[in-house]
């Protein structure tokens, strides 16, 4: 499995949030990987599991994601909107991307983590998505 495509598959998100009008109006910055001294309210796209589920001459990937919502503590009301938005974002993602397409892609469950510092309140949506090479 060639972890280049999971790369691709992360920026293809990323450039789908980040050329949503009112995401961007809410959100400060979308990071990918390692974030350090973020200004809230932001957003991390964090690739958790991939798996190759390639048979014969079907190559087919298991993709599991994750893009969470951080917002300080008086914002549970953003963080709900924000949700609504990426949700919707994500369903009509470009499916096609370097050589390869989103067969699939799920929001799988969300979690809502109260800011234990008492600075940032965390929304996580995981989401499982299945990712085929075109042409098989």
């Amino acid at each position: 499995m060639s972890l280049t495509f999971i790369h691709d598959f992360q920026n293809r998100i990323y450039s789908s949030l980040s050329e949503d009008k009112e995401i961007m109006f809410i959100v400060k910055k979308i990071y990918i990987g390692a974030i350090q001294d973020g200004v809230s309210p932001f957003l991390l796209i964090n690739v958790a599991k991939a798996d190759d589920l390639s048979v014969h001459n079907i190559a087919l990937y298991e993709v599991e994601f994750q893009v969470s919502a951080y917002a300080k503590d008086q914002n549970h009301q953003l963080l709900v909107k924000l949700s609504d938005l990426i949700v919707s974002n994500l369903a009509k993602i470009n499916r096609l991307f370097g050589g390869y397409m989103i067969d699939g892609i799920k929001a799988n469950n969300m979690q809502f983590e109260k800011a234990k510092d008492l600075v940032l309140n965390r929304l996580v949506i995981n989401y499982k998505s299945f990712i085929k090479k075109e042409g098989y």
